[in-house]
């Protein structure tokens, strides 16, 4: 099989490489494409393609002049069948005809690429609308937690003493005292912002002395909530106060008081 000429088989590489040759031309043309490195070429383009269509993932996305080339080369082959020399004369198809499926085929994979696309907004709207979930259950929860603590606070037996101190502006925290439960809910405001590795730490004072509680930092704020703080049993409980201590508290107070306030009863 000489080398393409005016007749070149190398005008069916398109049809080729899109499976549309009949088998007796397609094993022709095989025969030739193993002594044309053009024709191998022209296959390896038009497969691409195909390989377009498939589009795997979702980055897949067809070349910027691959349309151009495309359309290009399929408009100006001439398309003829092979010649055999024992097979009566074939009509090749229509160039036109080639230029529509190419088209087609562009057309398919401008879709598949509108449709990665879609896939696109479709993940940013599911990452949205879960980040949304997320924060209507913190909300919920929230809720639920401060739903509790009103509860715990509206408890019979509950009695509210306040700790005060002087600044601007003045802090304070309310100690919710459940005497049933010997428990106590912490609320503070307007708390001023502590040291790194520094926290606020709670005391009782139990017959004269200091019995350290919790540790607490309050929010940008200056609000502050601890909860389920155990009130020391046996002995009198007369006081509580706040000192700054670190983080992980401290057996004795090491700093000055910064709020105080008495925990006997009027």
């Amino acid at each position: 099989m000489t080398g393409p000429a005016s007749d070149s088989p190398q005008d069916l590489a398109a049809a080729y490489a899109l499976g549309a040759l009949p088998a007796d031309e397609a094993r022709r043309f095989e025969a030739f494409l193993a002594t044309s490195p053009e024709a191998r070429q022209e296959v390896a383009e038009y497969r691409e393609v195909a390989t377009l269509l498939a589009l795997s993932g979702p980055d897949a996305s067809p070349g910027a002049d691959l349309r151009d080339r495309v359309l290009a080369r399929v408009a100006a082959q001439k398309l003829r069948p092979l010649a055999a020399a024992a097979s009566p004369p074939r009509v090749a198809p229509s160039p036109v005809l080639w230029v529509a499926l190419a088209a087609s085929l562009l057309a398919v994979v401008g879709l598949a690429a509108s449709l990665v696309s879609m896939r696109g907004r479709l993940g940013a709207l599911e990452t949205e609308l879960s980040a949304r979930s997320q924060a209507l259950a913190d909300t919920e929860r929230r809720l639920t937690e401060r739903e509790a603590t009103l509860n715990s606070i509206l408890a019979p037996g509950v009695q509210l003493f306040q700790l005060t101190s002087t600044g601007d502006p003045d802090p304070a925290i309310q100690l919710f005292w459940d005497r049933q439960r010997n428990q106590a809910i912490l609320h503070g405001f307007r708390l001023k912002p502590v040291p790194e590795g520094r926290a606020y730490q709670l005391w009782f004072i139990k017959d004269g002395k200091p019995v350290p509680s919790v540790t607490f930092k309050p929010e940008t704020s200056g609000l502050a909530r601890a909860e389920r703080i155990p009130v020391p049993a046996g002995g009198s409980i007369s006081a509580a106060a706040v000192t700054v201590e670190p983080e992980s508290g401290s057996p004795q107070p090491t700093s000055p008081i910064v709020l105080a306030g008495s925990l006997q009863k009027s």
